[in-house]
């Protein structure tokens, strides 16, 4: 089952100003509200029984970890604005996302669990862009609003099942920070 790790965003209507504005360009696919999240690690599929393993090197990887606030700031495209394909919402926190990331990624290379190597970025996918529209204004337009603000109180270990209609997330493990 295609499995990953994140943090969901509780409430993302912060964004709706954000996200009518990108629909309204040809080209970019707006990322279900309900389903946004910062992926700490995607792991891919991996057997069923696997998921206990991935659960305990989350776990230790957020030992000691007390609840933070995250903030949802800024946009910006990957992997730019002039060439963009995904669209995301910056992410501002003094929680530790970058030393959780690796701490999951060196903890399931240890248990021999395959996971995406791609270095960790903190954002939240808020559309995907399928051709070269320009969406320099719109990204100025919003390069310093704050879309939402939250406690963290713990991190998921989540399956996505794909279809036609798109993905759908289903929470399989919760870690609780302190």
């Amino acid at each position: 089952m295609r499995t990953f790790v994140s943090i969901p965003i509780p409430n993302t209507s912060g964004l709706d100003p954000f996200m009518r504005d990108l629909k309204g360009i040809r080209g970019i696919k707006p990322s279900p509200t309900a389903q946004m999240h910062i992926t700490l690690k995607f792991i891919g599929d991996i057997p069923e029984e696997k998921v206990d393993v991935v659960e305990e090197c989350v776990l230790k990887s957020v030992s000691g970890i007390s609840k933070g606030r995250i903030s949802v700031k800024g946009t910006g495209a990957f992997p730019n604005q002039k060439a963009p394909r995904i669209i995301w919402a910056g992410v501002e926190t003094s929680l530790p996302l970058e030393k959780m990331s690796a701490d999951i990624g060196s903890r399931l290379e240890a248990e021999g669990i395959p996971f995406d190597t791609k270095p960790f970025k903190p954002h939240i996918t808020v559309a995907r862009v399928e051709g070269r529209p320009d969406i320099s204004r719109i990204l100025h337009n919003y390069s310093a609003t704050e879309f939402a603000s939250f406690i963290c109180p713990a991190v998921l270990i989540m399956k996505s099942e794909l279809s036609p209609k798109g993905a759908t997330h289903t929470i399989m493990r919760m870690c609780e920070l302190r």
